[in-house]
């Protein structure tokens, strides 16, 4: 699977996890990014990296429900939210395939 796919895929599943948590400023900001992705894929991996930084980033995302932490997909937020950033810095600076 190329980098693009999993990047879209990633994007998906972090998108579900923020609409289970109601974090959905960052869901949305997520899925309009998402449908460049096709057409614009190394100006969305370095939009996407920015978002990494400063506070209020998606760094700073952690998902709760009836405020209660929702560890189980904070992990797997988390394990998403790196593999996003590692798939993003590879296409960033070796282009897509």
């Amino acid at each position: 699977m190329n980098d693009i796919k999993n990047i879209e895929n990633t994007l998906v599943k972090m998108i579900d996890l923020l609409r289970l948590s109601g974090v959905d400023n960052w869901a949305d900001a997520l899925k309009l990014i998402s449908q460049e992705l096709a057409t614009r894929p190394k100006q969305v991996a370095s939009k996407i990296l920015s978002m990494y930084g400063g506070m209020g980033s998606l760094n700073d995302v952690i998902l709760y429900r009836d405020g209660q932490p929702l560890s189980k997909e904070n992990t797997e937020f988390d394990d998403l939210r790196t593999s996003l950033y590692d798939l993003c810095q590879k296409l960033a600076r070796l282009g897509c395939r």
